[in-house]
């Protein structure tokens, strides 16, 4: 150990005062000076660290303050859609389906398009959009009547079998039915038009109307003023739903993603580029094969890091916001409509005249086979009798073995055909005006709670004893027709199929609407509010 050397400084004996060497105190000086300025270089870069964190801390604040308010928004706009505005459009796509059957009927009836002889044998699972490629106007009857046929037939799959739930809309199923609303222009039905889909229609209308009877030309002019006013409301709705879907796409991944607990938030709130870095990392893995929109994730990016991201939440939520909520709110307070709900049973019966219509032009020509003869010189001699003579044909009966639903015991049951069909045909006169929401639904809609229950309840027993007496039928014409004829029966299990769905459905909200009026009354005798 250095040996200090001491400087004694002395006034008197009793006083002294010893000094380490200057060097030595120079060395130790330094070192503390070395320490300080290191501790306090520490204390600098820590704030730097603690000002950062806490900038961080109020990031993860305000997104997260977003992030639940955006969550709310988004479940209040897609109850609203389910309960009130995708009920609107599927009301909106009813008419305008029966509009177009109209049309394709009386296309078909005056032979100006050729039907497509297998249109009731496709099986169709998704929205497809009907070719809107030119052809020319010699090839309208085949080209133009196959397209209007597809038409017909993909609006009567949006009505019978696409659910009408938010869920349902994806963006690529709103984009396929604007799609689809664009394969004719209904208020533009001219004979000039560029689009040929367009045109050929516009010359199929003018030649159907050509020595039609006023009621026929008043049915034409009806439905296209009715489909050209249903096409613009579904397009208004399609478009914002388009909107909707957006936002619920951009909130989806909020949830799923920044929730989710291998997404590392610090590094994210980093910048633009760590965040879009941190998705794109964690997208597969938390969301599988759903698609990716390289454009809506740049919105999340922007309204987390642009400099007007402030501005941004705020048109989000704007967008978000329900129009007349407080209506809604005062409705949804208020509970279930009671008359609604019956009214909805109305309305699925009403679903099912176009089923009812293709199964009675199948039962024509199924019957029309069922009763022919084979031709020979005795037959042609009885025709020609009858005919030189005046004799009227006997009335058409046939008996069918019959199956009971319920007990499963089978039964002999004479049909009288022309008494049948003339049912058949009132039915489907009252259901297409359920749909169009024409004077039978008035009628029905201005009724009682009671009144429409009645009804309801009759119809759904008709109409179940009329699908159990045409599949007995369907049976009974494979078997007994002439072997000649039997290549040329028309299979009815599709059809039957379609109004088997139908019936349960207009079953189901009798049932939603018998068990809440059931509810309803059990608790208002134990004096609480439904709403309570």
């Amino acid at each position: 150990m250095r040996e200090a050397k001491v400087i004694r400084v002395s006034k008197s004996p009793e006083r002294t005062i010893d000094f380490e060497d200057f060097d030595f105190l120079d060395s130790r000086l330094s070192v503390i000076i070395y320490h300080h300025k290191k501790i306090a270089n520490f204390t600098q870069v820590n704030r730097k660290v603690m000002k950062k964190k806490n900038s961080a801390d109020n990031q993860f604040m305000e997104k997260e303050a977003f992030g639940i308010e955006l969550q709310q928004a988004l479940s209040k706009k897609q109850e609203w859609y389910n309960t009130e505005c995708l009920q609107e459009l599927l009301m909106q796509y009813r008419l305008m389906h029966s509009c177009v059957k109209n049309l394709y009927d009386c296309f078909v009836k005056k032979s100006l398009i050729t039907p497509d002889p297998y249109r009731l044998d496709k099986k169709i699972s998704e929205i497809t959009v009907p070719e809107t490629g030119q052809f020319s106007e010699n090839e309208i009857s085949n080209i133009f009547g196959s397209r209007f046929s597809d038409y017909e037939t993909m609006l009567d799959f949006i009505c019978t079998y696409f659910r009408f739930t938010t869920e349902n809309f994806s963006i690529q199923n709103v984009k396929k039915l604007l799609d689809f609303n664009k394969v004719f222009e209904w208020d533009d039905l001219s004979m000039n038009n560029s689009k040929m889909n367009t045109r050929a229609l516009a010359i199929t209308i003018n030649n159907a109307k050509n020595g039609a009877p006023s009621v026929v030309q008043s049915m034409i002019n009806d439905s296209i003023t009715k489909c050209s006013q249903s096409t613009k409301i579904i397009s208004k709705i399609l478009n914002e739903l388009g909107i909707f879907q957006r936002e619920l796409y951009k909130g989806g991944l909020r949830k799923d993603l920044f929730d989710h607990p291998d997404f590392n938030r610090e590094k994210a709130a980093e910048s633009a580029d760590a965040e879009l870095a941190e998705i794109k990392r964690l997208y597969t893995k938390v969301t599988g094969k759903k698609t990716f929109y390289n454009d809506l994730v740049t919105e999340i990016i922007e309204e987390d890091h642009g400099p007007d991201k402030e501005k941004r939440q705020a048109a989000v939520l704007e967008k978000l916001a329900i129009k007349n909520s407080s209506k809604f709110e005062e409705k949804k307070k208020a509970g279930p409509d009671t008359k609604e709900m019956i009214m909805q049973a109305v309305l699925a019966l009403g679903a099912i005249a176009p089923t009812l219509l293709q199964l009675h032009t199948k039962l024509l020509d199924n019957f029309g086979l069922l009763f022919q003869k084979k031709k020979g010189f005795f037959n042609a001699i009885i025709s020609a009798i009858k005919k030189a003579f005046h004799i009227s044909q006997r009335e058409r009966v046939c008996q069918i073995m019959v199956k009971d639903s319920k007990t499963g015991a089978e039964r002999m049951q004479k049909i009288h055909i022309n008494d049948f069909l003339a049912e058949l045909a009132q039915k489907e006169r009252i259901y297409n005006g359920i749909g169009a929401k024409a004077v039978e639904y008035q009628k029905i809609v201005s009724s009682t709670e009671e009144a429409i229950l009645g009804f309801v309840n009759k119809q759904i027993s008709e109409i179940q004893s009329i699908f159990v007496i045409i599949n007995s039928l369907d049976a009974h014409f494979k078997k007994e027709v002439d072997i000649e004829f039997k290549p040329k029966i028309k299979g009815m299990q599709i059809e039957l199929s379609a109004l088997r769905n139908s019936i349960i459905n207009a079953n189901k909200k009798r049932g939603e609407y018998i068990s809440f009026k059931d509810e309803t009354e059990q608790m208002h005798k134990l004096g609480i509010s439904h709403n309570a």
